[in-house]
C-alpha cells in the first residue's frame, strides 16, 4: 500500500525533481563541452615520434618506402639507372649539406663550416673542402681495399656530409653504396675509424 504525499509537500517534491533533472542535464552538457584547460605541452620525444624520419626507408615487411626519397631527392631515383650521386637530382644541388642541416643542426663537428671541433685532443679544421692531392690518394686506396664509397659533391668536388655518413638505410641500395647504413651515426666506415680512410698513418 503506497503512502500518500501530504498536499503541502507536493510542490516541494515536484520542485526538487525539476532541480535534480536540471542538475543532471547541466552535468551532461559540461561533460560534452571541450575542456577549456590548456593541454600540457608535447614532450620532445612525443613530438619527434609524429615526424617522418627520412632515414627509415624500409618498413617492417621489407618493402621500400619510396615516398621518403623526395625528402632529399627531387624525384624518386631509379636505382637501376641512377648509380651514383652524380646521377641523382638533389634539393639544394649547389650545397647538398643543406639537405642534412634542415634536420641536423649540430654545429660542433669537423665538417661544420668555420667551426672547429676537438677530437682526441686534436682541433679538427673545416672538412667541407676539396680534398688535397694526398688525401684524394688515400681515399682512392681505401676504396680499393674496402667495399665502400666516399662520394664528393658532384659539382664542386668538396667533401659533404654524405661522404662520411650514409643517408640510406641498410638494404636499400646494393653493393658498396650500402656499406655503413646500419652503423652508429650511419658512418660509412661500418664501425671502423672513419678518419683513417682519408688520413692514412
Amino acid at each position: 500500500m503506497s503512502k500518500k504525499i501530504p498536499v503541502l509537500l507536493k510542490p516541494l517534491v515536484i520542485a526538487g525533481a525539476f532541480l535534480l533533472m536540471g542538475g543532471a542535464a547541466l552535468s551532461a552538457q559540461k561533460a560534452a563541452e571541450p575542456s577549456k584547460e590548456t593541454p600540457p605541452p608535447y614532450e620532445r620525444a612525443e613530438a619527434l615520434a609524429t615526424v617522418m624520419n627520412p632515414h627509415e626507408q624500409i618498413n617492417d615487411e621489407g618493402e621500400v618506402l619510396w615516398g621518403t626519397c623526395v625528402t632529399c631527392h627531387k624525384n624518386v631515383p631509379d636505382v637501376q639507372k641512377e648509380k651514383s650521386i652524380k646521377d641523382v637530382q638533389l634539393h639544394f644541388e649547389d650545397d647538398p649539406n643543406q639537405i642534412c642541416r634542415r634536420c641536423h643542426t649540430v654545429k660542433s663537428h669537423p665538417g661544420s663550416e668555420g667551426i672547429s671541433a676537438t677530437m682526441s685532443g686534436y682541433v679538427a679544421p673545416d672538412h667541407l673542402v676539396v680534398p688535397p692531392k694526398n688525401i684524394m690518394l688515400s681515399m682512392k686506396l681505401s676504396l680499393k681495399e674496402l667495399p665502400m664509397i666516399l662520394p664528393l659533391d658532384p659539382k664542386s668536388g668538396k667533401i659533404i656530409c654524405s661522404t662520411c655518413h650514409n643517408p640510406h638505410e641498410r638494404g636499400l641500395l646494393a653493393g658498396r653504396a650500402d656499406w655503413g647504413g646500419d652503423y652508429n651515426m650511419r658512418l660509412r666506415s661500418a664501425g671502423l675509424d672513419i678518419c683513417q680512410y682519408c688520413h692514412r698513418k
